[in-house]
């Protein structure tokens, strides 16, 4: 039985995953995060489960993939696409939630492509055993979670409409960056290992001290900063090891 242990945990985060895309299609945006909090979770244990039971297997990596898809792709991809097609309204209960508002709400879905093809080049890629190349899609989750959390938030105290267009023409941008940074030759540290390490791990040590302030002074949107400074630092690293090998 216990092989099937981390199996379960994956298919709970494609659960979730589905969940997320239902809370988002019928605007019940503050479960959103619940389901995404529980995806991360469930994705994080069902790898450590199957290596500290010694169940690896390539089942178990292939439905990894295919759960991560649903959760860390399609339902970010839906989220943004949310945001951008939203009618620029300051009551949202009065908002037209017909199917497409406008063609550039598609744009959202750049990312949930970039996200299959990130998965897909992971699968192949050798070189991702201890870091990243490019950036990994719960990260690309959270930060489109931070941005997508505080739209809907500031829509329902927004005195601006064009604080409403400016968000979308954000949320535009947002996917076709995080498009990029996802399958981009980029090396991007992982947390594996004992981050506390000063000596070997300084950047992971900095950016783990980062996260704490951000998400106190900007909330939800700190969740977004967060992610960006995940990249900084990484971008950090590898110009100091770069240097330092020369």
């Amino acid at each position: 039985m216990k092989k099937h242990i981390p199996n379960s945990l994956t298919l709970l985060n494609l659960l979730t995953g589905c969940l997320g895309i239902l809370a988002c299609l019928q605007h019940h945006y503050t479960l959103v995060p619940v389901f995404i909090a529980v995806s991360l979770i469930a994705d994080f244990l069902d790898g450590f489960v199957a290596r500290a039971l010694n169940v690896k297997s390539e089942l178990g990596g292939q439905l990894d993939s295919l759960a991560d898809m649903v959760t860390f792709g399609v339902l970010p991809g839906m989220m943004l696409f949310s945001i951008i097609n939203q009618l620029v309204t300051m009551q949202p209960e009065n908002a037209d939630n017909s199917f497409l508002q406008t063609p550039w709400a598609l744009s959202g879905f750049a990312y949930t492509l970039f996200a299959c093809l990130r998965l897909a080049k992971f699968n192949l890629d050798t070189r991702q055993t201890e870091n990243f190349i490019g950036l990994a899609t719960p990260a690309g989750a959270l930060f489109v979670l931070g941005f997508y959390m505080q739209f809907f938030e500031g829509w329902m105290t927004a005195s601006d409409w064009s604080t409403l267009l400016y968000a979308k023409v954000a949320a535009i941008v947002i996917s076709f960056i995080l498009a990029f940074l996802m399958v981009a030759e980029i090396e991007i540290f992982s947390m594996k290992g004992n981050p506390f390490d000063w000596k070997k791990n300084k950047m992971r040590v900095l950016f783990l001290l980062s996260v704490i302030p951000q998400i106190l002074l900007l909330q939800w949107l700190g969740l977004s900063t967060v992610i960006i400074s995940y990249v900084v630092f990484a971008i950090l690293h590898n110009a100091f090891e770069k240097k330092k090998a020369h």
